[in-house]
């Protein structure tokens, strides 16, 4: 996986959650990751639904995990 990758899905799942959501994980980092998921989000076109629900199934699904 690429190192992009992952703020690339970051970026995605942010963009799903929605403006206040997005807000208040971004709450939680630091200036540095903030600047970088700002400026993967700002380059985001549009995302195919089937991306957009795939980063949406591995965040559920690691979520799942994590809290089992």
């Amino acid at each position: 996986m690429p190192a992009d990758d992952g703020i690339e899905k970051s970026a995605i799942l942010l963009v799903a959650l929605g403006e206040d959501y997005a807000s208040e994980v971004l709450k939680h980092l630091g200036p540095k990751e903030v600047q970088k998921l700002g400026h993967a989000m700002a380059a985001l076109k549009s995302v195919p639904r089937e991306k957009m629900e795939s980063v949406l199934a591995e965040f559920h699904q690691t979520a799942a995990e994590t809290t089992a």
